[in-house]
């Protein structure tokens, strides 16, 4: 096996969460921070299947287009939330308790910071839960996994060349990441 395999390897497994173990999700963001004079203290690392029940909320116009706490631009038309404490680019499945309607949506933000609310869903997550009317509803949150940005998919696959990526090594991560894999092997 080559070494630029071995290196993939080594990546795709670390990507799978703390201590290469795969039913994690761990970030190097995980800094504390004081909002309204309450302090947060991020997870640097969750395990996969981990739940949260409590109020979501949804957030839209006024902050598209602005930075997010991952430091890409918010969209509120994609499939996004905000969470306090989560690592960043955790993959959540988030069941609206009304009407379990369901959507998986992925962690780039710091949020809700009002009441008791525990996430907060990007105009196109709520629309997808039937949320926007309510405003608030309350729900099931489950960590099912973890996705990279693309910016360091482009970074990898300026100095790796893969022959076959192993996508048998995390059945999740191949089955999910199926555009990931795309980039690298161009």
């Amino acid at each position: 096996m080559s070494w630029r395999v071995s290196v993939l390897i080594l990546f795709v497994v670390s990507l799978c969460g703390c201590a290469a173990s795969p039913s994690f999700v761990k970030t190097d963001r995980s800094k504390s921070y004081e909002i309204y004079g309450k302090t947060y203290h991020p997870m640097k690392c969750v395990k996969v299947g981990y739940k949260q029940d409590g109020v979501a909320s949804w957030y839209g116009p006024g902050f598209h287009g602005r930075k997010t706490a991952s430091g890409e631009v918010y969209d509120m038309n994609q499939l996004t939330a905000a969470h306090s404490e989560l690592p960043l680019n955790t993959l959540l499945k988030v069941t609206n308790l009304k009407n379990n309607r369901h959507v998986v949506v992925r962690v780039n933000d710091r949020g809700p910071f009002v009441g008791d609310r525990v996430i907060d869903m990007s105009l196109g997550a709520a629309r997808d839960l039937g949320m926007i009317t309510p405003g608030t509803v309350p729900v099931k949150l489950e960590v099912v996994g973890t996705q990279i940005r693309l910016a360091s998919a482009k970074k990898i696959r300026r100095s790796i060349k893969i022959v076959h990526p192993p996508t048998s090594l995390n059945p999740y991560y191949a089955a999910n990441h199926k555009g990931f894999l795309a980039l690298l092997r161009n």
